[in-house]
């Protein structure tokens, strides 16, 4: 019995594996396939791919030249903006990462602003999700700071902000919701059709649609997926068995990487770091190596630590891993700031650098076609476990010293408030 079940089973792979490679086809003659901002691994960057193109086509004063033309299409096309009547178009003022201040957990303020529109009089706050978690008390943090402000919400599919982001906050009434597959597909397709005069920013805005119909499942692979299930329902058992087995038999790859590579660094900085936080790839989808400095472990708060995440391959905000400083809470921001001016920041990352490319590939643990190739040979695996550690032995260097300084004036900073608790 158990032999006729892998035997359906694996006649049901092949069946899907024909129709995967008529539709890949299929992309491979239209041009589907190719799109620069996959090419330049930039699909799912919420800050420098969707929230830096969503604000220069709001931008009137921006480069596509078109003065406040995709801004009226986008406030005709979201809905809770209609209430606004006498927004000053000519005025609109556009700003991206808008910093509100450190962020205080207890009181509810500082952070970071995706994409805010003023024009003197109004505000829009636009809060933008790919695939980034919520941060504690996020949307809660932006309205106490512009109480007036029209507060949206932007991800994929409309799912709603958690409830340690939006507190006390009611959908509809202090904050709303929009998509990428429905309001931003739809206003991106009326920016095109604006567009048809000018064929640069035409076909740039169009690469974007297609990037956004991609991640929305609105493309041909779309129409790939409605065969493959109608295919699976013919035999569900057997969908079924395929489908409860598919993320285990990928995290044992991805374990694997993992686990070897965190072998291999704590070799070579057992003596002067300490290494926690490890996630099971199948159960988290942050699954990361951090390690931080011994010398500063009995800080009274937890202090910041380097990083290699995700090893998921569906990360917080982005699939590709990277390396960066992990600053927990904000706590050390003005100092990252103050001895390295022109770092880069997200969320609670600092200096983000992503690990490029190994073999053709990016290092992409989403990507079933890179995990088929380490898992079949074992040789590429270890190559690139060793191509990481290099990449990760310069990045530290690099910051190692600074880090060290960040450290020690947060641990003098402590010990004078201490000093000045104790003599009040």
């Amino acid at each position: 019995m158990e032999n006729i079940q892998l035997s359906t089973i694996k006649h049901l792979l092949t069946n899907i594996s024909i129709i995967s490679k008529k539709y890949n086809d299929i992309a491979q003659v239209t041009g589907e396939n190719f799109n620069l901002f996959s090419i330049m691994r930039m699909e799912t960057n919420e800050r420098y791919t969707h929230s830096a193109i969503i604000g220069e086509l709001l931008n009137i004063k921006g480069t596509h030249g078109q003065g406040n033309i995709f801004l009226k299409l986008f406030f005709n096309e979201i809905k809770c903006l209609h209430s606004i009547k006498d927004f000053n178009f000519e005025n609109a003022n556009i700003t991206l990462e808008k910093y509100l201040g450190t962020v205080d957990i207890e009181g509810k303020t500082g952070g970071f602003i995706d994409i805010i529109i003023e024009d003197g009089k109004h505000t829009i706050i636009i809060e933008n999700k790919i695939y980034a978690s919520d941060q504690e008390a996020q949307l809660e943090r932006y309205k106490n700071h512009y109480r007036q402000a029209v507060l949206i919400y932007l991800n994929l599919f409309g799912t709603e902000p958690s409830d340690e982001s939006k507190g006390t906050l009611k959908s509809n009434i202090d904050f709303h919701l929009i998509t990428y597959k429905d309001h931003i597909k739809k206003w991106l397709e009326k920016c095109h059709k604006e567009s048809v005069e000018q064929p640069v920013l035409r076909e740039s805005i169009k690469q974007y649609l297609h990037l956004i119909k991609k991640l929305t499942n609105q493309t041909v692979n779309n129409d790939m997926g409605e065969e493959i299930k109608n295919l699976l329902l013919q035999d569900l058992k057997s969908a079924k068995e395929i489908a409860d087995n598919f993320q285990a038999a990928k995290a044992i790859i991805l374990n694997k990487i993992r686990s070897e590579l965190k072998r291999e660094l704590e070799k070579i900085y057992n003596e002067k770091y300490y290494f926690f936080e490890n996630h099971n790839a199948a159960e988290e989808k942050n699954s990361h190596i951090w390690f931080s400095l011994k010398e500063f472990k009995e800080d009274s708060k937890q202090i910041s630590c380097f990083g290699l995440e995700p090893f998921s391959g569906w990360g917080n905000n982005q699939n590709n891993l990277f390396i960066g400083m992990l600053d927990f809470e904000n706590q050390d921001l003005p100092l990252f700031k103050k001895h390295i001016p022109n770092i880069k920041i997200n969320g609670w990352w600092r200096g983000i650098e992503d690990f490029g490319i190994f073999e053709s590939y990016p290092i992409d643990f989403s990507d079933v076609e890179f995990l088929q190739l380490l898992h079949s040979n074992p040789i590429k695996l270890q190559a690139l476990i060793q191509f990481i550690i290099e990449k990760t032995k310069n990045y530290v260097s690099r910051y190692e010293n600074t880090f060290m300084i960040i450290h020690s004036e947060r641990k003098e900073n402590l010990s004078q408030l201490f000093l000045e608790t104790e003599n009040s």
